[in-house]
């Protein structure tokens, strides 16, 4: 099964992934306080779907970013 995705929220901390398919930012954790570490670990890689296109891939733990989600950080361009 695919690891669970929250809806993202702007304007506050979210932990995620941007999908290689479409661009779109999904989340795994939201409105985390900047003082509380968050942190995964796998032993390899780990299966995600992106709730936007659906597409699910494998991916490295060492691919999941923090940020604080705003209007231009929603979607990174492809290509």
């Amino acid at each position: 099964m695919p690891l669970p995705t929250l809806k993202r929220k702007l304007g506050v901390s979210n932990v995620g992934l941007y999908c290689d398919a479409c661009g779109e930012f999904f989340a795994f954790g939201v409105e985390i306080p900047d003082d509380q570490i968050v942190e995964f670990i796998a032993d390899g890689p780990i299966l995600t779907k992106c709730p936007f296109c659906e597409v699910e891939r494998d991916r490295r733990v060492a691919d999941i970013t923090r940020l604080v989600l705003t209007e231009g950080t929603k979607r990174r361009a492809l290509g």
